[in-house]
Formats: C-alpha cells, structure tokens, sequence
C-alpha cells in the first residue's frame, strides 16, 4: 500500500511539473491535431458544394459546425479539389490529367512524389495516410505549425512568460487576415519566418560546435521551405521583417560574443544560406522552363507598384473587421474587393512605437546602450509604412523587392512586425521592470502616463471607428463602434503596466469574436469524392482510361481530372500555350490563354450553324473556348466526353448517363 501511494504520488508530481513546463501547451496541440485528424475534420468550405447541388436549405450531415464561405473558392475549387486529383492520378509531380500535363509543383499547393516534398512538410502526410484523414491533418497542421512557431520565438526571448506567449501566439492564428486568408501561401511564409528566427537566435547563443551545426542544418532547412512556398507577394514582407530583426539580434548578441565564436556562428549562418540557396538552384533549374512561362504570363506577370496611395484608415481599421463574417454586411465596406483582400491584423506595435523611443531614449540615456533587435524592428515598421504611403520610393521598392508586392499584400509583413515588435517591446519593458525592483524603484513609466497614453490611443480607435461608419455606411453599429474601440486600447494599455499575459488573453478573446465564423468543421471529403456525378465519371473512366473530356459548367470544371480522367477543362495554374494555340486560330488570341485561368467550354446548340473555335476572356483568371460538340477542335485533342447541364443537339452524340440533383441534372454525353 505505502509503495502505491508512493508511486501515485510521485506520478502526480510528474504531472503537475508537466502541467507547468512549457511542453504542457505544445501537447494539447498535438492531441488536438491528432483528434481532428482521426475524425477526419477540417475547415474546408467544400460544402459549398452541397448547398449547390441539393440546394441551400438541405442538410449537410458532414457541416458539423458553421456555414461553407463560398469567397473561400481558391481553397475549395483550386487547392482540394487539385488535391483530390493529385491523389486520383498517384501523386505524380506532373499531372498528365490537366490538359497535355501540369507540373504541380509550382504555383498550387498540392501533394506530390518528388524530393522537393520534404521541403512541403504538410504534404508528406498524403503518402501515408488515408486521403480524408491527410486532408484534415494537412489543414489543422498550419494551424498548429503556426502557433508552434510564434509560442516558441516568444520563450526564446522572454523564456519565463509562458502564458504571454501562448496568448499572443493563438492570437496570430486567429487575426483575420490569417483566417480569411487560410492556406500555405499565407500561414506558411509566417511560421517558416517565425521558426527560421527562432533557430537563428538558438544558433547565436550557442556555444559548442556540435549543437551550433545542428541548429545551422535546421536553419538551412527552414530557408528552403520557406523559399519553396512559392509565393512572392507574401514571402518578400516576412523576409524582410525577419531579416531586420535578425541584424538587429546578430548586432545586439555579437557585442557579447568572443570574436573568435562570433565569426564561427557567421560562419555557419552563411553555410545556412549556401545550402538553402544551393537547394534553391535546384529545384529551379529542375523546372526553369515551367518558370519562364509563368513569368512571363499575362496574367498574373510581372506586376510592378509604385510606392504610395494605399487608405491609411484601413491599415488601421483592423479592429473593425468583425461585420466582415456576415453576408449581409461584408460588401458594404468595399475599402477592397472582397472579405479576404478587405480582412486585416489587429495591430498593437504601431502604438507601441512611441513608447519604444521612450524606452531606447531611456536605455541609452542610463546604460549607454541599445535594444538593437526593438530599434531595427521599429525601422521596418515605418519603412514597410512608408512605402505603402509615401509616393516616389522606387529606387526603396526596387532594391528591397517591395515593388512586387501589391499593397493589400503587404500587410502580412505589418502583421508579423506588429507581433515580433509586441515581443520585443515587452521583453524591454520587462527587463526594465526588473532592474527597477532591484533597484527599489518606482515602475516605468508611470500609471498617470500611461493612462493619458491610452486615452490617446482610445482617441485614435474612435477616430478610425467613425471613418468606418461615415465611409461604409451599414456596416458597423454604434454598438459595433463601441466594441471595436476596446481591444487595442486596452491591450497598448495592458502591455504598457506589464500585463502581458492579460494583454495577449484580450487580444486573443477579440481575435476569436472577429473570425469564429470564418470557417465551417467539416467532415471528411464525401461531398465532392463520392457524390453521384464523380462516382459516374470514375465509372465511366474505368472503361475508357484513354478519353479526354471537358465540360461547359464552371462548378464542376475540375470533376473529370478529380477523378482520374484527363481533362480539357478545369484550372490551369500556368498556361499550356501548345494547346490552345490550335483553338487560336488567328492567331491573335495568346493574351487571352497566356495566363493563371479557370477554364471551360461554352458548346454550340444551333446544330444547323458551324462556328469557328474561338476564346473569350471573362475575368482576369477566367476564359471560355466557344466550340461545337462535334468539331474538329475536340476531335483533335480526343475529346470522348462531354458533360453539360443542358442538352445538346449533334449527330456525334450519345448520352451516356444523367445524373439527377435536386437543383440540377448533368448530362454525359459520348461524341462518337
């Protein structure tokens, strides 16, 4: 009996200490991510699907939470249902399915056997799971890979505010930039960024050769996912913002280092980059051709900006999101295009600028010394700002590549420098806080200061709430405005008493109220990998592995190559220009298919009337091939099936099969 007590007792204080460590918040995650994967939820909107094909007011059994965004289409219509592709096809790194074969290892973000997938961590999950289960763990993972890396750079610089950083770093993933924003291209520059800083800063401090290796290898590693995310307008804002607050560390640890260990870590920092780069070069020239096609595309191209002209108020208007979650509310704020381009971070740095100044003045003035890291964060912060408001910077946009990066973009760096700058300014006013009790001082700064400081601040939420109002009329309340003027306000002042656990907790609390109902849980992928319609073309397929179809209904554009078969229709993440150079038959079409499009087929009905192929450019991402069901066109590039949601007419068709829904019936037609 005393030896069970002993043994319970002893477990019980494992687990306390457990319960208190910093390893404590990471297993909860991890369990998490393990439950949501084994029950197969996710976030996708593909339920969109449903309320398309069963219409609005059926049930969906598999929406276990919320409601499908249908705005969410680049998740949705591109990512899983190439996803869902690249799983019918074996993963191949060139899809022979989408058109004459698409190397999907660029631009989209989907699985595939390569050995640049290890770059792609969140994929290699497909080559072993079950699919619906690797679709759910792929979706939580960035998720949990980006608080991962935000808890963990917060502990390496304030390593006793364990709350604070699991505050401030749930906080990130649930801003709603990063939630209306939710897929690689966006979360992966941030927590590749945040990771690469933390190891940078472990490297540093390092002292034994052996472990400084190991952290220069994990840091060569982490350059090279980053760099394979493949997404400019995103990664340039987070590189530079790391970069900035790497100098500033590197200045601030190399003036404690022995010069002899100093050039050691430097040493090592640049093999890091010489692997990353060596890397890098590979995978390039492994695909240049695939690469110079896109840059040279039409759309999207080179898009150069100029410096300037973007709404101050909007970078600001953060905190005013909240109506963006509702249909009814979110076009009337029309700042931008749409929920995603209008959405934003709840930025607190920028009104912790001038208390940072205070607080360098302060530690030069008694110490003769400087918080590099803070300093040089603040000077990306107005440089980044600057750029986006001052006109005629382009010699700035052209050497630091910001002239790449459109405006709305940017905001993803002033995202990430608001939260490094939230943490290194409490890691300054912490320092300062303890040297100040030891000293058996008064705090700084004083409660009368920053009370007024706050009222400030409190003046400028209200200001930017009203333009709100006055500018998007409908879209925020009075009450709406006396809610959005709280968060902010009250963190700055909760950070600047100290109060950094309880500034992140509000932040995080005011974050979750913007974005809760963003996504929907979701269960499994059934809706699009065994509705009637993919279920008949797999069918059908299985007897005719050769045939090429297409397709004249753009919601079902990716059904054939999703389920196997090859396909003319669907989306093309880079142009094909041999294909659709045979349906240019003047040759004066290229600026309609030389780009990122959705594309399908609009067939002709007049059986008596023969037209010529021609293309048709709808939107910037969106032509139609005009053609008729039984012309030479489809013939040409083997065309067997045809589906449609109207009938057509021609003495080379044979319906193959209908597929009823309750708000449509599609048609497979076989052209003979």
């Amino acid at each position: 009996m005393k030896d069970n007590n002993g043994f319970r007792g002893r477990t019980l204080r494992l687990g306390g200490k457990f319960v208190r460590s910093i390893w404590f918040f990471p297993a909860l995650l991890t369990a998490a991510l393990l439950l949501l994967t084994a029950l197969q939820i996710s976030g996708s909107s593909i339920g969109v699907y449903h309320s398309v094909l069963y219409g609005a007011q059926a049930e969906d059994t598999h929406t276990l939470f919320n409601n499908p965004q249908p705005i969410r289409s680049d998740e949705f219509i591109v990512n899983t249902q190439l996803t869902i592709a690249q799983d019918a096809a074996g993963y191949p790194r060139i899809n022979p399915n989408i058109g004459q074969g698409e190397d999907v290892s660029l631009i989209v973000d989907v699985p595939y056997k390569e050995w640049s997938t290890v770059f792609k961590p969140h994929n290699l999950v497909f080559l072993v799971l079950p699919f619906d289960n690797a679709f759910a763990f792929k979706w939580w993972s960035m998720a949990y890979l980006l608080v991962l890396s935000c808890y963990f750079f917060v502990l390496a610089l304030m390593p006793k505010r364990r709350w604070f950083a699991t505050g401030l770093s749930l906080a990130l993933l649930f801003a709603p930039f990063v939630q209306w924003w939710y897929q690689y291209i966006t979360l992966g520059p941030l927590y590749y960024a945040l990771f690469a800083a933390t190891v940078f800063i472990f490297l540093v401090r390092s002292k034994r050769l052996l472990p400084s290796i190991a952290w220069g290898v994990l840091l060569a590693y982490l350059l090279t996912c980053f760099a394979l995310v493949l997404y400019p307008p995103f990664q340039i804002p987070c590189a530079l913002v790391v970069a900035a607050f790497a100098v500033g560390y590197l200045i601030e640890q190399g003036r404690l280092l022995p010069r002899r260990l100093l050039l050691r870590q430097l040493g090592i920092i640049a093999g890091s980059l010489g692997v990353g780069g060596a890397l890098i070069g590979a995978f390039v020239a492994t695909r240049i051709g695939v690469i110079e096609t896109v840059q040279n595309t039409a759309y999207p191209g080179q898009r150069l900006i100029e410096s300037g002209g973007f709404d101050v108020a909007h970078t600001f208007s953060g905190s005013t999101s909240f109506g963006l979650q509702f249909a009814e509310k979110a076009p009337l704020y029309q700042a931008l295009s749409n929920q995603s381009e209008n959405s934003n971070f709840l930025l607190v740095f920028p009104y912790l600028v001038v208390p940072s100044v205070f607080l360098l003045y302060r530690l030069f003035r008694t110490r003769r010394a400087t918080d590099w890291p803070l300093l040089f964060t603040g000077i990306a912060l107005l440089g980044l700002l600057s750029w986006m408001f001052v006109p005629h910077l382009g010699l700035v946009g052209k050497l630091l590549f910001l002239e790449r990066v459109p405006h709305p973009r940017l905001l993803i760096g002033i995202g990430l420098l608001s939260f490094i700058g939230v943490v290194l300014f409490a890691r300054r006013l912490d320092e300062e806080f303890a040297r100040r009790r030891e000293e058996n001082r008064s705090a700084l700064p004083g409660h009368r200061i920053v009370l007024g400081y706050t009222a400030v601040v409190l003046l400028v939420q209200v200001l930017l709430g009203l333009h709100v109002m006055d500018a998007y009329p409908g879209f925020m309340s009075e009450r709406g405005l006396l809610i959005s003027i709280i968060p902010i306000t009250l963190v700055t002042y909760l950070v600047l008493r100290g109060r950094f656990a309880w500034g992140a907790a509000v932040l995080l609390v005011f974050s979750v109220g913007m974005t809760a109902l963003i996504h929907p849980l979701y269960r499994g992928t059934d809706v699009l990998t065994r509705t009637p319609l993919s279920q008949a073309v797999r069918a059908i397929h299985a007897e005719d592995p050769g045939a090429v179809w297409a397709t004249d209904v753009g919601s079902i554009q990716n059904f054939a190559y999703m389920n196997g078969a090859r396909s003319m229709t669907g989306v093309y993440a880079y142009p094909q220009l041999d294909l659709w150079k045979t349906a240019d038959e003047t040759g004066q079409q290229e600026h309609v298919y030389n780009r990122y499009a959705h594309v399908w087929f609009n067939f002709d009905r007049d059986p008596a009337v023969t037209s010529p192929t021609t293309l048709n450019l709808l939107t910037p991402d969106h032509f139609e091939v005009n053609t008729e069901p039984c012309g030479a066109f489809l013939q040409q590039h083997q065309v067997r099936y045809v589906v449609t949601g109207t009938p057509l007419d021609g003495s080379c068709l044979e319906l193959r099969e209908t597929v009823p829904y309750p708000t449509a019936t599609f048609l497979i037609y076989r052209i003979r």
